[in-house]
This record gives structure tokens, C-alpha cells and sequence, in this order.
């Protein structure tokens, strides 16, 4: 089996290509939403919130980041 990576490093493979995948937009909607509601959290605590493939959980937050809707910032 090969391993299908994104530019950011997330391991797709078959994944990838399974059948059940969360609506993008629908996703993006209600990733925005929760931020607005709940304000900064870490990607994992966004992630526990839906259920997702983590590769579709960073493309819609590359998609929100690109239109300049959310910010990534390093916790320490």
C-alpha cells in the first residue's frame, strides 16, 4: 500500500478514499462556527468535536486561513 501525504504532512492512504467523508463545506461552516463560539483551541480539541478524517479537518482549516478567517498560532 503507498502512502498518500498532503503538503502539510498528513497521511491519507486509504483513508483517503474511503466512501464516508464529512461534507467539506458543511465542515468548514461548523469548524468557523465553533471557533466563533468557543474562540482558540488547539487542533486537537477541534478535532474531537467532529467526526472527520483529520486530512479533511486541515484542509478546511488551510481553506478558512487562505480567505484569512482563522489564525494559527503556536502554544507554549
Amino acid at each position: 500500500m503507498s502512502v498518500i501525504r498532503d503538503e502539510d504532512g498528513i497521511i491519507k492512504t486509504a483513508h483517503y478514499s474511503l466512501i464516508r467523508q464529512y461534507p467539506l463545506d458543511k465542515l468548514e461552516r461548523e469548524v468557523l462556527e465553533l471557533l466563533m463560539s468557543k474562540g482558540t483551541l488547539p487542533l486537537s480539541k477541534i478535532w474531537k468535536n467532529f467526526d472527520c478524517h483529520l486530512w479533511e479537518l486541515n484542509y478546511v482549516l488551510k481553506r478558512l486561513k487562505e480567505r484569512g478567517l482563522v489564525e494559527e498560532r503556536d502554544y507554549y
